[in-house]
């Protein structure tokens, strides 16, 4: 197969493999955006009430929480390709049950809820796995752009989903056909996924999933920058993610229907889709943290204007600040998180963030009885608060924390260590070096120095 180059922002598209994962799961991020996009829709349809749309998400929520840090533990313990193909595979039969259900007028809650715990579950062992397989389909060098570029891959999935929503919703296919729709992405997906290698996983001793979990956190507590990006990330999922249930409840308000959410969503997509290029390039340099900050910031002002919005055009206006700010924060964590790791610890540190996913879905039907009680502007004020005290204290974190901090963002020395990462002879009790080049990667190393 012919090679190419690429340089910038989509380098790590150079190599093959890593080309048939990104482009895989950017498919099925679009069916599994599509999916969650439209429960709580579908949930407020059948029910008329805030609640019920997040007690349906709140399925979703158990499997990822309570399961995702055992998933990460089997994802750094086994080879990855079983995993992700799996994962990918249920909850594409999930999708295509549902959009039988919803065809066949058998749909309730209760389905959709059981529904979403499936599919939790799938989450919780695929996308660990996932993203640390990037680790092994790129060289050392070229990770932070490549876990960059996964992000860049869920928004453009953020920006085809909405659309695909509002072109297929309205029209014969409805709420049922875009299900059946979703479905038939994964017969694309499914065979990338299986032409991907089956790469070996990281050679160590047995030990029991308990100790491994309890070393992985520990590996995560233990550092001040991890520490600090993986409970930022909770958070602000957590506050971001909120609007999704209270948008049919305050559409709803605005008198407006509730399949105008893909219209919403589109918004917050394309505004950040615009960002998340420029911040791909600087992820390994110095403005990497003060990047995450202001993204931080800015997702919170997006949630106060949502708040106040009175008309349905501001609404879409103040989804402009809220659509860079989420997906701009969240591209910069990801990235920091996985190239301060060691490579042992990726899938355990990636099942970690989905911790956050879980407690936003989990949290659903609390955002849901809010809004009925003290009302969905009301509950949108208080979310955008959060974060912006949550924001603030990841700035005071790493204020405390700067120069190793700093040291954490630079990328030219590939087997350079943070100054608060332990050395590798200490990490579960064995040396663990980079992983090689596979032997079917196209193209050269990528120059990611820092600064």
């Amino acid at each position: 197969m012919a090679s190419f180059s690429l340089s910038g922002a989509f380098a790590s598209l150079q190599y093959r493999d890593y080309r048939l994962l990104w482009s895989g799961s950017l498919l099925a991020t679009t069916a599994f955006m599509m999916a969650f996009m439209l429960v709580p829709s579908v949930a407020f349809e059948i029910t008329g009430s805030n609640t019920a749309a997040g007690l349906a998400q709140m399925g979703s929520g158990l499997g990822m929480f309570f399961v995702s840090p055992i998933g990460g533990v089997i994802a750094d313990r086994l080879r990855k390709k079983p995993l992700v193909f799996v994962g990918q595979a249920v909850p594409g039969i999930v999708i295509l049950a549902t959009g039988l259900l919803i065809v066949s007028d058998m749909i309730t809650i209760a389905l959709l809820t059981i529904g979403t715990l499936i599919m939790g579950l799938g989450f919780a062992f695929m996308t660990p796995a996932r993203q640390a397989w990037v680790g092994d389909l790129v060289p050392k060098e070229s990770l932070p752009n490549a876990v960059a570029l996964q992000q860049i891959a869920f928004n453009i999935a953020q920006v085809a989903a909405p659309l695909c929503i509002a072109i297929l919703v309205g029209t014969w296919f409805g709420i049922g056909g875009t299900y059946l729709f979703m479905a038939s992405l994964f017969v694309i997906v499914l065979p990338l996924t299986a032409r991907l290698p089956n790469t070996p996983p990281a050679a160590k001793e047995a030990r029991s999933i308990r100790s491994e979990l309890v070393a992985g956190v520990g590996y995560v507590w233990g550092q001040p920058s991890l520490r600090t990006l993986w409970l930022g990330f909770v958070g602000l999922v957590i506050c971001g993610f909120a609007f999704q249930t209270l948008l049919p409840g305050l559409l709803n308000e605005l008198g407006r229907p509730t399949t105008d959410i893909g219209v919403i969503f589109l918004t917050l997509a394309l505004a950040g889709l615009v960002v998340n290029l420029p911040l791909a390039a600087m992820i390994g340099t110095r403005w990497a943290w003060p990047a995450l900050i202001g993204m931080g910031f800015t997702m919170a002002l997006g949630l106060v204007l949502f708040s106040i919005a009175p008309t349905y055009g501001l609404l879409l206006a103040a989804g402009i600040p809220f659509g860079i700010g989420r997906s701009g924060f969240m591209l910069v964590d990801n990235a920091l998180l996985m190239s301060n790791t060691n490579p042992a610890y990726y899938g355990r540190v990636m099942s970690l963030t989905m911790m956050g996913y879980g407690s936003q879905a989990l949290l659903a039907p609390i955002w849901g009885i809010l809004a009925d009680t003290i009302g969905v502007r009301v509950t949108l004020a208080i979310v955008g608060i959060a974060a912006a005290v949550i924001t603030t204290l990841i700035g005071l974190s790493w204020q405390r924390n700067r120069p190793a901090m700093r040291a954490a963002t630079s990328t030219d020395d590939s087997t350079a260590k943070t100054a608060d990462e332990p050395s590798t002879e200490t990490l579960a009790g064995s040396t663990r070096s980079p992983a090689p080049m596979k032997a079917n990667q196209e193209g050269p190393g990528i120059d990611t120095a820092a600064d």
